[in-house]
């Protein structure tokens, strides 16, 4: 197993808009959570070598860093970065050694117990149509009694599961910490393969909890891999830290 890395960039905000509005861009309502944007941003800066899952971390209201995982550590993106990158993604990220960074991932042994942050983008696809739907909705549609059912209930039972088949762990607690629909910018495929943009609103859902290890080497390779739909622009990153006693 290749190991894995968390890399964390610290973007020049005014040099990425500059950036997408060179692209013709809309960053504004229709890119509200700016996955698309940071999304591409980040393949030219990085190519093949970007960071997915990642996640735009906020504070103060505003954009501070962008965390991700990588098979490449630091100093790979910055080289990255260095020889490939266009001038107008290169700004986003000028000084690359002070705005790069990483660290190497440990191994988790089994019996390990972790709390867990995602923020995550809880859709799945219609089996009739293909067309992408809220879980919760696509819940909805199937049970009768509709008064009894809960947003959170649907989304920590599917991260559950999708936890235990998928990532070699166990939930022992889960709880849906925010929730809120945002509009997002998408490619979509159209007739004679034109590819369009067009904006959606999905539900954008951060869940926390605490789990155990019970397969190692399978978490390691969910945490590569991320939770749910939409990875490539900002969602399903499992964030992980020793439990708080």
């Amino acid at each position: 197993m290749r190991q894995l890395y968390m890399v964390e960039i610290q973007p020049i905000m005014s040099a990425l808009f500059r950036f997408l509005r060179s692209k013709e861009l809309n960053t504004g309502i229709n890119d509200q959570d700016l996955g698309y944007g940071m999304h591409a941003w980040l393949k030219a800066a990085f190519d093949s070598s970007a960071p997915q899952p990642w996640r735009v971390c906020v504070r103060q209201g505003q954009i501070s860093r962008v965390l991700g995982y990588c098979q490449h550590d630091g100093r790979s993106l910055q080289k990255r970065l260095y020889e490939s990158a266009h001038p107008s993604a290169f700004e986003v990220c000028s000084d690359p050694e002070a705005r790069i960074a990483s660290k190497p991932m440990p191994s988790f042994e089994t019996g390990r117990q972790l709390a867990f942050e995602v923020l995550c983008c809880p859709v799945g696809r219609k089996a009739r149509t293909g067309v992408e739907k809220d879980l919760f909705l696509m819940k909805a549609d199937k049970q009768l009694e509709k008064e009894t059912l809960s947003r959170e209930t649907v989304y920590c039972n599917w991260a559950a599961e999708k936890l235990k088949r998928d990532a070699g762990s166990e939930v022992k607690d889960i709880e849906l910490s925010g929730f809120q629909l945002v509009r997002q910018l998408r490619q979509t495929q159209r007739k004679g393969n034109v590819r369009r943009r067009g904006s959606l609103t999905r539900p954008q859902a951060l869940l926390r909890g605490r789990l155990t290890v019970t397969d190692p080497n399978l978490f390691t390779d969910f945490l590569a891999r991320g939770l749910g739909r939409h990875r490539a622009f900002g969602y399903g990153m499992m964030l992980v830290r020793p439990p708080q006693q």
